[in-house]
């Protein structure tokens, strides 16, 4: 029997009807019902979108709103070092990223000469602060943090060379033990007149600690500095940097002048006399540090 083409129109149309409800079928079941009731916990809790609140990062103060608020204050870039040892040393006693190879120490020393910078005394800045004694134009601090023996070896000859004052800070109880300075060396040191040995607690210990640890450890230290003639100046640093509100008030109960953390800035002022901050220097020239 031959199929008429009014008979293909048909069955064409017959199976695109069939397929239509197919497929709308299929995805009327995937909806969810329109008239679903709202749960208790809905009709109750109606949950806020939400908000997002952009906190601005704080501004730096400049040196103008400094003065004002802290003042009197003057920009001395405070150079912190650690070892001063021979680099391949360093990286066999895996001190790399606390050392200054001899070398550079001297081009350091160099460049700050060279720029017209004036090395000065921690007693420059005490004076600076109590009665307002001009700095010299450019003025410097350089600091050793923790009394190694290379200091003896290494730094203090440079430092004679150059004819330059440094501070370094001293945990008391570390002193005679291996790696080191000495009693003997350190009082050698001293009468040079170039270096000032100042407190840096007896045994190394964080002042992020109990009332009693921290005073046993600053009053210690303090006690064996100056039986040895050390430390008039009254001079601090924090271990680890991490001063805290306890210790400051012990500094300043012991009438301490000075006390150094090892928060980056190179601007000291006077109503910040016991949280001032360095400038960590490592193994490459000066010029990194923005000197």
């Amino acid at each position: 029997m031959r199929i008429k083409p009014i008979q293909i129109l048909i069955l064409f149309f017959a199976l695109l009807v069939v397929g239509f409800i197919t497929i709308f079928t299929v995805l009327k079941g995937k909806e969810k019902p329109a008239n679903k009731e709202k749960s208790s916990f809905d009709e109750n809790h109606n949950t806020p979108a939400p908000t997002i609140t952009l906190t601005p990062t704080p501004k730096p103060l400049t040196f103008s709103e400094m003065n004002q608020r802290y003042g009197p204050c003057a920009i001395v870039p405070t150079l912190m070092y650690h070892h001063i040892q021979d680099e391949k040393n360093a990286k066999k006693l895996g001190q790399s990223n606390l050392s200054v190879d001899p070398q550079v120490f001297r081009e350091h020393l160099t460049y700050l000469k060279d720029r017209g910078y004036k090395v000065i005394a921690m007693k420059d800045v005490i004076d600076f602060f109590a009665s307002g004694t001009p700095l010299p134009i450019k003025p410097a601090l350089l600091t050793f943090d923790d009394g190694y023996e290379d200091f003896y070896f290494h730094a203090f000859p440079i430092l004679k060379e150059f004819n330059y004052p440094a501070t370094l800070f001293l945990p008391t109880g570390l002193v005679d033990n291996s790696g080191y300075l000495l009693w003997v060396e350190i009082t050698e040191i001293s009468n040079s007149g170039l270096v000032l040995f100042a407190n840096h607690t007896w045994s190394h210990q964080s002042t992020v600690s109990n009332k009693e640890v921290v005073e046993k450890e600053i009053s210690l230290a303090d006690k064996q500095l100056l039986d040895r003639g050390l430390n008039k100046e009254k001079v601090f640093a924090y271990p680890y940097g991490s001063e805290s509100q306890l210790a400051e008030n012990y500094l300043r109960s012991l009438n301490y002048n000075l006390a150094f953390t090892t928060h980056i800035g190179n601007t000291l002022c006077k109503k910040l006399n016991l949280s001032l901050p360095r400038i960590r220097i490592g193994n490459v020239p000066l010029s990194v540090f923005g000197l």
